[in-house]
């Protein structure tokens, strides 16, 4: 009886570490080809991305050859992901706010300047790289 519980305590425990240490269906990392608005030139990002248990979602959006930056808050439910993050626009570093939706290896972002006067939504997909 003693050897069934402590196979049973195993079980379990090995389970909930399963799921602790689960990731969600938007970890890792993202990469995409972002056509902006001309006179702008197109821009390549990495996206990191990281989820906790309640849906908090932390990490960075690099510019490739320019800066790296770090999200300031965002969240996941379901397959949505929304985030903010300060990025380079018009020679000042402004705030971004990005919604995604999961669909299967991709992520379909929309993307703009959190204050609304400065830019236009820009819409494009990020692929899970490895």
């Amino acid at each position: 009886m003693r050897r069934l519980i402590m196979c049973g305590t195993l079980a379990g425990a090995v389970g909930f570490l399963a799921v602790v240490s689960a990731a969600g269906p938007v970890d890792g990392k993202w990469a995409a080809h972002v056509i902006r608005p001309a006179p702008a030139t197109p821009q390549d990002l990495i996206i990191t991305l990281a989820t906790d248990q309640g849906g908090k979602v932390t990490g960075s959006v690099a510019v490739q050859g320019g800066m790296e930056s770090t999200i300031d808050w965002g969240f996941v439910k379901g397959d949505l992901v929304v985030f903010k993050v300060k990025m380079p626009f018009n020679d000042q570093v402004v705030p971004f706010i990005y919604i995604g939706s999961v669909q299967g290896t991709s992520i379909a972002f929309g993307r703009r300047p959190e204050d609304l006067t400065l830019g236009r939504l820009v819409e494009f997909s990020a692929n899970r790289s490895q």
